[in-house]
C-alpha cells in the first residue's frame, strides 16, 4: 500500500529554529543604542548642533535595530541584514557612545544570517 502524508503531517515534521537569542540581542543592543543616542543629544546640546544630529541618527538606528530584531522571527535573513546595517549605522553615528549597542545588534544580525 502506498502511504501519502498529508500536508499537515509534513509541516509538523519541519522544526522551526527559535530566534530568541537574536531577538534578545537586538532589543538589548537597541536599548543601549537608544541610551547612547540620548546621551549624545544631551551633551551635544551643550557643545554642537552636529552632535545632536548624530545623536538623533543613532536613536533612529537603534529603533531600526529593535524593529529588525522583531522582524527576525518572521524572516531571519532579511532581519539579520537590517540588524547588521543598523549596527554599522549606529557605530558610525556616535562611535564610542554606541559601541556596546552596535556590538550586540551586530552579533544578533550575524547569528540571524548564519543559523539555520
Amino acid at each position: 500500500m502506498l502511504f501519502i502524508k498529508r500536508r499537515s503531517d509534513v509541516t509538523a515534521d519541519i522544526k522551526k529554529t527559535s530566534r530568541t537569542i537574536e531577538l534578545v540581542l537586538g532589543i538589548v543592543g537597541g536599548i543601549f543604542g537608544l541610551l547612547g543616542g540620548i546621551f549624545a543629544v544631551i551633551f551635544g546640546s551643550l557643545a554642537s548642533a552636529d552632535i545632536v544630529i548624530l545623536g538623533i541618527s543613532a536613536i533612529l538606528a537603534s529603533i531600526a535595530g529593535i524593529v529588525a530584531a522583531v522582524y527576525v522571527t518572521k524572516n531571519p535573513k532579511a532581519g539579520g541584514i537590517i540588524l547588521i546595517i543598523s549596527a554599522i549605522w549606529l557605530l558610525i553615528s556616535i562611535s564610542l557612545f554606541g559601541l556596546l549597542g552596535s556590538i550586540l545588534i551586530g552579533i544578533g544580525g550575524i547569528l540571524a544570517i548564519l543559523r539555520k
